[in-house]
């Protein structure tokens, strides 16, 4: 991901309106991820979503208006005879059509945060012959609200990701820290056992800590009982 946002950036902006356009006539490409990622990575740069936002706005609408006019010139058999490759199946499409008969430019409007409705809207209000002008006005608020909408998130949870990661790396560094002292103890009180014990079997081998002294007291305490 990380290596597709980077040719994007390298291309321009113009790359960015192509893919979402011709993933707005349909094609499988990844227009709203892109759209996302570049989000993100804006959002982490502190950098303006200005340019990106007029970017995937403009593909959005010019490639739902070329649906439009291609759906309104070859009606829904263009659909029907290709878009079987690109999941629009005659009954997803009745579905989709029982849709923008029903609520006309809601549909328009909200149909970019929808996948299928995303790909074909153009093409259908096309075929359904909606008024052009309507369609044209519904459908740039629409683009404009879904463009909005995820550029905005996603350059606020990048921010948000960021913090926490940087939160996490403090806490790790405490951690550490603690765990780093809680060893430190540990051996200390192991050398100091250690010097201890040391000291104690060289006091003339008479200590009563030294083993072999115990030994010895014990079997003299046995042969006086």
């Amino acid at each position: 991901m990380n290596h597709l946002l980077t040719q994007f950036i390298a291309w321009g902006y113009p790359a960015v309106s192509l893919v979402v356009a011709l993933e707005s006539l349909g094609a499988p490409l990844p227009g709203e991820t892109v759209m996302i990622g570049l989000g993100a990575a804006a959002g982490a740069a502190h950098q303006s979503l200005v340019g990106i936002f007029i970017a995937v706005w403009a593909g959005a609408v010019i490639g739902d208006n070329i649906g439009y006019w291609i759906g309104r010139r070859y009606g829904r058999d263009i659909i029907l005879r290709h878009g079987g490759r690109f999941g629009a199946t005659p009954a997803r499409l009745e579905r989709a059509e029982g849709l923008f008969q029903r609520y006309g430019l809601f549909v328009v409007f909200a149909a970019r945060f929808f996948v299928f409705l995303r790909q074909f809207n153009g093409i259908m209000a096309g075929a359904l012959h909606l008024p052009w002008w309507r369609f044209l006005i519904a459908n740039g608020l629409g683009a404009a609200a879904w463009v909005g909408f995820w550029l905005y998130a996603s350059s606020r949870l990048s921010g948000t990701a960021i913090h926490f990661i940087d939160r996490l790396h403090v806490a790790k560094s405490v951690l550490f820290s603690l765990a780093l002292g809680a060893a430190a103890i540990v051996v200390a009180v192991w050398l100091a056992r250690r010097l201890l014990l040391r000291k104690a079997g060289g006091d003339g081998g008479n200590s009563p800590l030294n083993p072999v002294n115990e030994r010895r007291i014990d079997n003299k305490t046995d042969e006086n009982q």
